[in-house]
C-alpha cells in the first residue's frame, strides 16, 4: 500500500513570508504607496491569507515594527544570564543594540525619516507597550552593571540616553554612508555614557 506524504502547513511561515514581504516594500515604496495586494504577490500568498493575518495596512505595519522591537527584547533579556557586570556588561549591551540597529538600518532609516506616518492609536499603544518592555530591559541591564544597583542614578533617564546615543550612532552611519559596522561604535558610546561628552563650556 502507497505511503501518504502528510504535508504540514505551518501558519507562522506564511506570517514570515508576508512580514518580509512587507518589511522589504515599506522601505522600497513607503507607507503611502503601498497597497496590500502587492504584499501578498510578494509573499506569494492569496489575498485572503495575508487579511488571515492583518485586517489593514495599518496592522501590517504595526507588526513589522513590532516584530523589530521584539527582535531587540528576545537580545537583551539573554545580556544579564552572560555573568558579565560593570563597563563589560555595558559594552555587550552597547554591541546587541548597534548590530540590531545596522542589521535593520533600512528599516530604521525609514522611519527616521519620515517616510512611515504614524500609526493609529490602537497600534501605537502596542507598539508603546514593546518600547517599554525594552526599556525595563535596558534598565534592569544598568542595574546589574552600577556597581551600586543604580540607587545613584535618574534610572529612566540614564536607560534613554543609552539608546539614544546607540541611535545616534546609527544616524551618523546613514549621514556619513560608511560601511563600518556599528558595533565598533561601542567602546565610544560607552565611555560617553560614563564619562560624558568631555565639552569645555
Amino acid at each position: 500500500m502507497p505511503t501518504v506524504k502528510t504535508v504540514v502547513r505551518d501558519p507562522d511561515s506564511k506570517k514570515r513570508l508576508i512580514l518580509a514581504s512587507a518589511r522589504r516594500l515599506l522601505v522600497k515604496r513607503g507607507f503611502q504607496d503601498l497597497v496590500l495586494d502587492d504584499i501578498a504577490r510578494d509573499a506569494g500568498v492569496a489575498k485572503g491569507t495575508l487579511f488571515l493575518h492583518y485586517k489593514s495596512k495599518d496592522e501590517l505595519f504595526t507588526a513589522v515594527f513590532a516584530d523589530l522591537v521584539d527582535g531587540l527584547g528576545l537580545e537583551l533579556e539573554t545580556l544579564p544570564k552572560t555573568g558579565l557586570a560593570g563597563k563589560d556588561l555595558l559594552l555587550a549591551t552597547a554591541k546587541v543594540v548597534l548590530n540590531h540597529f545596522d542589521h535593520n538600518r533600512d528599516f530604521m532609516a525609514q522611519v527616521a525619516t519620515g517616510r512611515f506616518p504614524g500609526c493609529g492609536d490602537k497600534s501605537c499603544d502596542k507598539l508603546m507597550d514593546k518600547f517599554k518592555a525594552n526599556h525595563a530591559r535596558m534598565r534592569a541591564i544598568l542595574v546589574l552593571a552600577a556597581k551600586d544597583g543604580g540607587k545613584s542614578a535618574d534610572l529612566d533617564f540614564a536607560t534613554g540616553a543609552f539608546f539614544v546615543l546607540c541611535r545616534t550612532a546609527t544616524m551618523r552611519k546613514l549621514f556619513e554612508k560608511h560601511d563600518r559596522p556599528l558595533e565598533k561604535e561601542a567602546e565610544k558610546i560607552v565611555t560617553f555614557f560614563l564619562e560624558g561628552s568631555g565639552v569645555a563650556l
